[in-house]
């Protein structure tokens, strides 16, 4: 089992790309503390894979939830070796349409969450000399999405910010990758992949005929976030299809 003995920090761990983790590494032997806002969702996850799974809910946007959520994991499983920001919302508007609160949710939620997440975790892993770090970002950190400015934004910022933790910390043994997915099938892709004209036209962008599920980007994190990838630090690793090889 990859992930045997290893404490395990998944935000957004109750549905989508975060559920689709949370499965995976329960099964690689690790013990997880899954975060989110719905209870009930969270509850349900820990009734699925059992003790070695601690539910905490809180928002990601309130420091003091943070606060509690390293809290609750030192407390059950004595330390924190692993840390997936996962939890992040989509929405886009143009530019000129985007307003001021608009953009402070998206930055607040994909960007400073996951800062604030890592400067607690951080000194727990520099006593330890050891950690990593996944962060899920998106093809949109990669390249400009007309349309959802604000979240290309967020996303990109992520990318920077994994890369500055891994410059900063590697000498101390912290590792941070992030992921860059391209459409996957969630919750939160619900509604847009209703559109079928639209999804026609999307499909052809991927030449390996598909969208992504959730699951795919699951062993994505699953291998950053093992001792297979001992030696990389500072990527972001497309997860999209081939739509980037464009």
């Amino acid at each position: 089992m990859r992930l045997r003995g290893k404490s395990i920090i998944i935000t957004g761990g109750g549905s989508g790309i975060g559920l689709a983790c949370t499965k995976l590494f329960s099964n690689e032997g690790a013990q997880i503390t899954i975060f989110g806002r719905r209870q009930d969702r969270l509850n349900a996850t820990v009734k699925e894979f059992g003790s070695h799974v601690l539910a905490v809910a809180g928002d990601l946007m309130i420091d003091s939830d943070l606060d509690n959520l390293v809290s609750k994991t030192l407390n059950a499983f004595g330390k924190i070796d692993i840390v997936v920001n996962n939890g992040g919302i989509f929405t886009g508007s143009p530019i000129h349409e985007t307003n001021d609160n608009d953009w402070d949710t998206i930055m607040n939620t994909n960007l400073r969450s996951a800062f604030q997440l890592t400067k607690r975790v951080l000194p727990h892993m520099i006593e330890h000399k050891a950690g990593v770090f996944v962060h899920i970002s998106s093809i949109a950190g990669l390249i400009a999405i007309p349309g959802v400015a604000a979240y290309n934004v967020s996303k990109g910022a992520l990318l920077q910010f994994s890369r500055s933790i891994a410059m900063e910390y590697g000498p101390l043994g912290i590792r941070s990758n992030a992921v860059c997915p391209g459409l996957v099938k969630t919750e939160m892709t619900e509604e847009l992949m209703k559109d079928d004209a639209l999804m026609t036209e999307w499909s052809k962008d991927y030449p390996i005929g598909r969208f992504g599920l959730p699951e795919d980007i699951a062993s994505a994190c699953l291998y950053l976030a093992s001792d297979e990838s001992s030696f990389v630090t500072g990527v972001a690793l497309p997860v999209d299809g081939g739509f980037t090889a464009h």
